[in-house]
């Protein structure tokens, strides 16, 4: 009886337990069914909000689309000055811009040069959608804008965004660039080969090694061919090779002591072409590399500025990508030298930074050309050495200090050229301006310098935006 009663109880037992276990098997059912539904209510939100962020970030790249074509206009429409963003330099106006939107309050941008954003995968992450520029209305804008966008961004789930911003014109700036001498170098100076700096003076901070005798006599005052204006200085002293003899009347007198070594006692030849061991300070050197944010700036006004990397590649806008890379003679020479005006490009150091006082950023840059020539002001944060020019186009009107003109061979750029580091000019490369160097200057072959006397007042450089060409002065989520 009593073994019956005991398993009458355990039974009953075990269909409670059941019962139970079945229960928590259904509450976890529904427990999982309800995390799986909030989870996938979760993901929806989030993809809905990703897309949204994404619409957004499409009609932001509308309106960065427009500031990038006021910084490239040709990027439009290649039309030139009868582009719709051309800005005339001289009065700072958007004449064809202003004559569109007179036409009609809004103007809607070519749908063929909107921008399309791809995931790393390659598919269509976001587009925009809408690109529309608006006259101004005075009466009704909150501020001053010269015209508006109306930029409208989409996802490919139907997610859409709208920008409005008011756009105004950043001001024109320009500068005149001051240098003293045909060749400056803060480092030391060699004139290997047939080397000469004609139409001015040549200063180094440390040693000056000379040329030959051979090669010098244009430095003689009773040659036909001197040139009064050519003369050699150094705060240091002046090296002279063996073909130069030394005593009374001959080509120098104590040169190793002397300020003014050609002087008499020597044959007095010379006497205006050396001068060393000047006191600091007397000569005022001009500080190139201490505007290295003013340079910088301006070129990217000017839609020319250049990154470079540790091998000497060149990349456009700083992009270092293979789309960006630049060859230097490809990119700066000027087919049609005459009649283009003076460029300013601006080549950065390795890490966009200012040149380290050891020159530890500075790439080597090297360059051979082709027959053509460079025209312009070249900011060069590198080493730089050009192998070769082939045969540039004959400068014409070339000014001599006394103001008369002559004709120039040889000329491979019509400028300034600028290097933080080291410069090396080989074959006939040819200066009609002038050539600053931070660590040192070498030649070899026949490279000419001729010094562009305008340069002692102020060579101007043409005028260009001061930052971008547009600024956003108000942006609005539409």
């Amino acid at each position: 009886m009593k073994n019956q009663k005991r398993h009458i109880i355990k039974s009953r037992n075990r269909g409670s337990i059941l019962a139970i276990t079945f229960f928590l098997c259904l509450l976890m059912a529904v427990a999982a069914l309800w995390t799986a539904r909030t989870l996938f209510d979760h993901q929806r939100t989030n993809l809905r909000r990703r897309d949204i962020a994404r619409a957004y970030y499409a009609a932001e790249g509308g309106i960065t689309q427009v500031l990038h074509w006021g910084n490239y206009p040709d990027d439009y429409d290649n039309l030139g000055t009868g582009g719709l963003f051309y800005r005339d330099l001289n009065t700072g106006d958007f004449p064809n811009l202003t004559l569109s939107l007179a036409s009609t309050a809004e103007y809607p941008l070519s749908q063929d040069k909107y921008g399309i954003f791809k995931s790393k995968y390659n598919y269509d992450v976001s587009r925009v959608k809408q690109i529309t520029l608006i006259a101004p209305k005075s009466a009704e804008d909150p501020i001053p804008c010269i015209f508006k966008i109306l930029a409208a961004g989409t996802t490919p789930s139907g997610s859409e965004r709208s920008i409005l911003a008011y756009i105004q014109a950043n001001p024109l700036g320009n500068f005149a660039i001051k240098i003293p001498a045909g060749l400056i170098s803060m480092g030391t100076a060699a004139m290997v080969g047939n080397a000469k700096i004609n139409w001015g003076e040549s200063w180094s901070k440390l040693n000056f090694n000379m040329i030959n005798l051979s090669q010098a006599d244009y430095l003689n005052k009773t040659n036909p061919g001197y040139d009064p204006w050519a003369k050699y200085r150094t705060e240091a002293k002046i090296l002279f090779p063996s073909t130069w003899k030394s005593g009374l009347g001959k080509d120098l007198y104590q040169e190793t002591t002397r300020t003014n070594p050609g002087a008499t006692p020597a044959s007095g030849q010379y006497e205006n072409a050396f001068e060393q061991f000047i006191p600091p300070g007397a000569l005022q050197w001009p500080d190139l590399l201490s505007k290295y944010d003013e340079f910088k700036n301006l070129a990217l006004s000017h839609g020319r500025y250049y990154s470079t990397d540790a091998a000497g590649n060149i990349y456009k806008d700083g992009v270092e990508d293979p789309a960006h890379k630049v060859d230097f003679i490809t990119e700066f020479e000027k087919a049609d030298r005459a009649s283009a005006p003076y460029d300013l490009v601006f080549i950065d150091t390795i890490d966009s930074k200012p040149p380290a006082p050891d020159g530890s950023n500075l790439a080597t840059i090297t360059s051979s050309g082709q027959n053509t020539g460079l025209k312009g002001v070249f900011w060069i944060g590198a080493n730089f050495t050009q192998t070769g020019t082939g045969t540039p186009p004959i400068l014409i009107g070339a000014e001599k200090p006394d103001l008369t003109k002559v004709n120039l061979t040889g000329i491979y750029l019509d400028g300034v050229l600028y290097s933080a580091g080291i410069v090396n000019l080989g074959g006939n490369a040819g200066v009609y301006g002038a050539v600053v160097v931070q660590r040192g200057f070498s030649s070899n072959g026949t490279p000419n310098i001729y010094y562009n006397h305008k340069l002692k007042g102020g060579l101007e450089v043409p005028k260009g935006n001061v930052g971008s060409v547009f600024k956003i002065a108000l942006q609005k989520n539409i």
